[in-house]
């Protein structure tokens, strides 16, 4: 059985819905994707993350931090460092 797909809904290679900015709305962003957004360098993301400031999963010994929690934190308004 396939899955309905919205025709209406813009998505990235990887499938996930696009938010009108361009940036994706749900799924997990790599700490490259966060530098991306944020315009800030790795080891800030990386004391955001352990300061708990910046929620991310553990997978191994990578972080992947929400796409939701990215968007609050850097592209909603008064959000950012």
């Amino acid at each position: 059985m396939e899955t309905p797909v919205d025709d209406d809904i813009r998505r990235d290679e990887k499938g996930r819905p696009l938010a009108a900015d361009g940036y994706p709305v749900s799924g997990l962003a790599t700490v490259v994707d966060a530098m991306a957004v944020s315009s800030l360098g790795r080891t800030h993301i990386y004391d955001l993350m352990t300061r708990g400031e910046l929620p991310s999963v553990r997978f191994g010994r990578s972080r992947r931090i929400p796409w939701p929690a990215l968007r609050e934190v850097f592209l909603t308004e008064g959000g950012g460092k």
